[in-house]
């Protein structure tokens, strides 16, 4: 069976979504080795945990919907209001299903995001 292993988001300004996903998310840029300064990338990936993020510039950028990046979080309420903090939109925290808390927001390229946290057994 194949292991997925990497997410490619295609983005019309690379920098700005791999910042947003180092600085709002806290993932580590693993491409290029300096990550100082991203604005001139066209290539970058980040340690997402079990699979890593690729941001790719270039390509057809479509935001339909059709696709949300679901995020574990260990504490909601801290994620969500960091974001906030930070100056994003980020709905209401919500049950999905029985012990699963989720917030939904969009990356600045308006990619939809799910922060999920799963209740402690």
């Amino acid at each position: 069976m194949a292991d997925l292993y990497q997410v490619i988001l295609v983005a019309n300004n690379v920098g700005r979504l791999a910042r947003f996903y180092r600085d709002a998310l806290g993932f580590e840029v693993t491409y290029p080795e300096s990550s100082n300064d991203l604005a001139k990338e066209s290539w970058v990936t980040l340690d997402a945990g079990s699979c890593q993020l690729a941001i790719h510039g270039g390509g057809d950028v479509r935001t339909s919907g059709s696709v949300i990046l679901s995020f574990r979080v260990d504490d909601l309420e801290f994620a969500t209001f960091d974001l906030k903090e930070k100056g994003f939109d980020v709905e209401d925290i919500y049950e999905v299903a029985p012990g699963v808390k989720s917030a939904k927001l969009r990356d600045p390229e308006g990619n939809r995001l799910s922060l999920e946290q799963m209740a402690v057994d």
